[in-house]
């Protein structure tokens, strides 16, 4: 989880106790009076001024330290000083480090390295290497970080730079911690805070404190980290570091997620965002972005966790970071494991498991303890010669480099042939292990072509199903249609036959003259055609329901009245029950009390203040005609049990109800019915999962109904209305559809 070493890019003098504000404001000062001299930009200490106020700068003001950086370079340059020209290409390889530009940096930090080996300024070549080391970490080669930390910490301890070392220590302990060496990385984080705290290194406890969090976290020693990181923000807020700020905030937030304290976690991350996009540091912005995926994932809020793991894996493959990679590869395998999409899953999980395989490999702990004996054996020969007499030193020279050179052959003799050995057993090795590799390509070609035609089977048996629920939904309709289009039918009919008997009955009063009867007829025409033309209407625009719900549609959204839609589909729901769907119709046995048949109440409670609002109306209808039908075979079904117990006081009702909640439309769907189990509410909306006898449902409506709200912006949720008494079933259930209001509709 860490994102930069925070062991910071050099270091050189810092006025301790004063806030960074404070030192960059005396510098500017200072460089204002020396601008005052002619001759100035030929003044070394001018050039090491404008060289410290651009690193005071750097963590505030990246960009301005860059200018400054330039301009020291181009000073330099011209009067040949070469340290202010190396602390300069530091300071300009530092911005390019924070701003997420690794190989420019590099190119930068190698130039000043050069130019330090050239003219022998190891106060330089020690900044230098501990920058490079910087660089590497972040772009995950661990390896090569930790030879330039172990380089930088030799040098340092040459020049006897405690401040320095202190640094170098603690970039040492973090390659531990990517190794998953927690309790060591602890160690060394310990040994660079006790160094600045002697010294008095507040920039340096700023930076320790934090990284000790984060080892504790690690170790789960939750409430330590948050000490350490309290003491860590205490200096930050002196410092005005914000890189450092970003930091802690993100250790904070991950601190309070593993106590399970969503609401800190969050607010932590979302800081911790804040103060990335400042400063422009896109590994902070990537690590804050994971840290609310990881929030909302513990929160069951799989959406958004997979919009963020998401937006995490963009970012991090522009950038080249391995580490975010792997981990938003890991959240994502676990999300649509979740979900049961186990071959997005299996993906994600191949991808996390590449990425951990690049970072935790062989070389990193070979190199280490190589480099550690390497040192111990430098720190043992600098006792020596602390130690010896310098007269008897230079006496044993002579004979002591003879044996060396003996002790250099056999060791060279024994080397080649241990070399030797080695490099015969590895081919050996490596020839076998290309050969089960082989085997293992072929079976997981074959798996994988066996997954595809699994793949493209489902895929079509799903599509079946959708097709057989859209179907079933259809036929549901035009039995309501049936009944409801009647009503109309016989208004025409009957209005028609009596024009045309109130026709024939004017022609006998025309011909006899009766002016009077004639106007009377004629006025009882015009509104029997009033009448044939409303009810005319009302049957068009039943069918054009039915035309709407039957088709696909065009996928545009339009302003819809929901309280028209919402009656009609009540309604025509009713008629379908009345027809005989789902086993509701006559053919059932007579029950006990002599009833049989769909019998049920409806009734609707529509806000008149309700808007138009932006919906694909074909689509809201099959979702209320889903709902409806449902509702009433819920009461239907626990009519029967009552009428088989004798019990003839339940009264079946189903209710629509519409609201208007100012940015939302809400529709409710209310029974009476027996109300669903607490087991089966997690999963009334997945895919094939239904509750209803073999035969009398797909499983896909109430799937079908929640994609196609989700698709609108809204939501669906279900309540089911609790038992009166112990052992009673429940009183009903409401499934509620919040679908939200376009503002520009209202406008």
């Amino acid at each position: 989880m860490k994102i930069y070493l925070l062991c910071f890019f050099w270091i050189i003098t810092v006025n301790l106790g004063y806030s960074q504000t404070k030192e960059t404001d005396s510098l500017k000062q200072v460089l204002a009076r020396m601008k005052m001299d002619l001759g100035y930009e030929k003044d070394t200490a001018y050039i090491k001024t404008l060289n410290e106020l651009a690193f005071q700068l750097l963590y505030i003001n990246p960009d301005s330290t860059r200018l400054l950086a330039e301009q020291s370079i181009g000073i330099s340059e011209s009067i040949n000083f070469s340290p202010g020209l190396v602390d300069a290409l530091k300071n300009l390889g530092a911005v390019k480090n924070i701003q997420g530009n690794y190989y420019e940096a590099l190119a930068v930090f190698e130039e000043a390295l050069q130019l330090t080996n050239k003219e022998s300024y190891p106060w330089g070549a020690g900044g230098v290497y501990q920058n490079k080391g910087m660089v590497y970490f972040n772009l995950g080669k661990y390896p090569e970080a930790l030879e330039n930390f172990y380089a930088a910490l030799k040098v340092r301890e040459d020049i006897a730079d405690s401040v320095g070392i202190a640094s170098s220590i603690n970039g040492i302990g973090t390659i531990y911690f990517m190794q998953g060496k927690y309790e060591e990385s602890l160690e060394f984080y310990l040994k660079a805070l006790d160094l600045a705290e002697k010294f008095n290194f507040q920039t340096g406890i700023e930076a320790f404190a934090a990284n000790i969090g984060e080892s504790m976290i690690q170790l789960n020693r939750s409430q330590e980290a948050l000490d350490y990181l309290k003491k860590s923000a205490k200096v930050t807020a002196l410092t005005e570091n914000r890189e450092t700020m970003a930091f802690i905030q993100l250790l904070m937030g991950t601190a309070y997620l593993q106590q399970n304290s969503f609401e800190e976690s969050a607010r932590a991350f979302m800081l911790c965002n804040q103060l990335a996009e400042e400063i422009g540091s896109q590994e902070y912005l990537g690590r804050s972005i994971l840290g609310l995926a990881r929030a909302n994932l513990a929160e069951g809020k799989m959406g958004k966790a997979e919009e963020y793991s998401r937006e995490l894996l963009d970012m991090a493959s522009q950038i080249g970071y391995n580490e975010l990679l792997r981990d938003g590869n890991e959240l994502l395998s676990k999300i649509y494991e979740i979900r049961g999409n186990d071959r997005l899953a299996l993906f994600h999980f191949k991808q996390f498991k590449q990425f951990t395989d690049s970072i935790n490999n062989k070389e990193t702990e070979r190199k280490a303890a190589i480099l550690a004996a390497e040192y111990e054996f430098s720190q043992r020969e600098l006792l020596l010669k602390g130690e010896q007499d310098k007269k008897k030193l230079e006496f044993q020279r002579k004979t002591a480099m003879q044996r060396w050179i003996i002790f250099f052959i056999f060791a060279a003799l024994i080397f080649t042939v241990v070399i030797a050995l080695i490099s015969y057993r590895s081919r050996k090795k490596e020839k076998s292990t290309n050969h089960l590799l082989n085997l293992k390509n072929e079976e997981i070609l074959l798996q994988k072509q066996g997954l595809e035609v699994a793949l493209s089977n489902l895929k079509s048996a799903q599509a079946q199903l959708v097709h057989s629920e859209k179907m079933a939904s259809l036929g549901e309709l035009t039995a309501g249609i049936a009944h409801e289009i009647q009503n109309p039918l016989n208004f025409v009919n009957n209005f028609s036959e009596l024009n045309a008997d109130l026709i024939e009955e004017l022609a006998i009063e025309v011909e006899k003259g009766h002016l009077e009867e004639v106007k009377a007829i004629a006025s009882d025409l015009k509104e029997n055609e009033k009448k044939i033309n409303h009810h005319g209407k009302r049957a068009e625009s039943i069918v054009k329901s039915m035309l709407q719900h039957s088709r696909t549609g065009s996928g545009k959204k339009e302003p819809t009245n929901i309280n028209a839609l919402a009656d009609e589909y009540l309604r025509l729901a009713y008629h379908a029950c009345l027809a005989g769907r789902q086993g509701l119709r006559d053919k059932e046995k007579s029950l006990s009390s002599g009833q049989a048949g769909f019998q049920s109440d409806f009734k609707a409670e529509l806000d008149p203040n309700l808007p138009l609002v932006d919906v694909m109306p074909q689509d809201i209808s099959r979702v209320l005609l889903n709902l409806i039908n449902n509702a009433f075979y819920a009461v239907n079904e626990k009519r029967k049990k009552a009428l088989e117990s004798g019990d003839e006081s339940y009264k079946p009702l189903v209710t629509v109800k519409t609201q208007n909640l100012g940015v939302t439309v809400e529709i409710s769907v209310l029974d009476n019915g027996s109300g669903i189990p607490e087991s089966v509410k997690s999963k009334i909306f997945q895919p094939f999962f239904t509750t209803k006898p073999t035969g009398q449902g797909t499983g896909l409506g109430l799937s079908l109904s929640y994609d196609i709200v989700k698709a609108h912006g809204g939501e669906i949720k279900v309540e089911s209305l609790p038992a009166g008494k112990a052992g009673e079933e429940g009183k009903g259930t409401i499934f509620t559809i919040s679908i939200p209001i376009d503002k520009k509709i209202l406008l």
